[in-house]
């Protein structure tokens, strides 16, 4: 978790998004357990029965990426991402503004790479949703992409949202003076 910006409203808003992004998590959460359900219901049908569900790859493959877009907000919230930080942590000690200066650049190139999977992942939704879209075996099993479409969309706003997020509150921490009872830096301008 990012330190708050010292902005209340910008502080309120980032916490208030935070309940958005977790619901999404729990939302993957519990399809990864649905999936879990299915395939194993699946691996008995087809084990003891001869009688194998109808259509268990097809599920399970689309829904792998539905429920890393439903997670991704959720890992950036949390730290939970890959980066490598190992520049950030020495900025910090030496001149922490530098640093949040630098995560507010990370943050907004993240933003940007977001927009442009927006840009992408729009257009290939509203295809899949007009053409009725489906992956399966006709006559065995079909079913629609465009749910999973919509779900990479709304990951995707998920995560610009939460990367704009963090670019603000961390350019605020950047320009803004410590509070008081921090002690300076030299970076701040103070300190040894």
């Amino acid at each position: 978790m990012r330190p708050p910006s010292g902005v209340p409203f910008l502080d309120g808003l980032n916490r208030f998004y935070g309940y958005i992004t977790e619901g999404f998590n729990v939302l993957g959460t519990a399809w990864i357990l649905a999936l879990m359900l299915l395939i194993n219901a699946d691996a008995v049908g087809r084990s003891f029965f001869h009688s194998p569900i109808t259509g268990v790859p097809e599920i399970v493959s689309l829904s792998i990426v539905g429920i890393v877009f439903l997670q991704l907000a959720s890992a950036l919230r949390n730290g939970s991402l890959t980066r490598s930080d190992m520049l950030l942590a020495v900025l910090k000690r030496r001149w922490p503004r530098v640093a949040e200066a630098a995560e507010a650049l990370f943050h907004l190139a993240g933003a940007v790479t977001r927009w442009f999977l927006l840009q992408a992942s729009w257009p290939r939704f509203v295809t899949a949703w007009e053409r009725g879209e489906t992956v399966g075996v006709v006559g065995r099993f079909l079913i629609p992409t465009w749910p999973i479409k919509l779900i990479l969309v709304v990951g995707a706003v998920a995560m610009l949202v939460q990367f704009a997020l963090f670019a603000v509150m961390a350019l605020v921490r950047a320009v803004r003076p410590p509070p008081p009872n921090e002690p300076a830096t030299p970076a701040d301008g103070g300190g040894a």
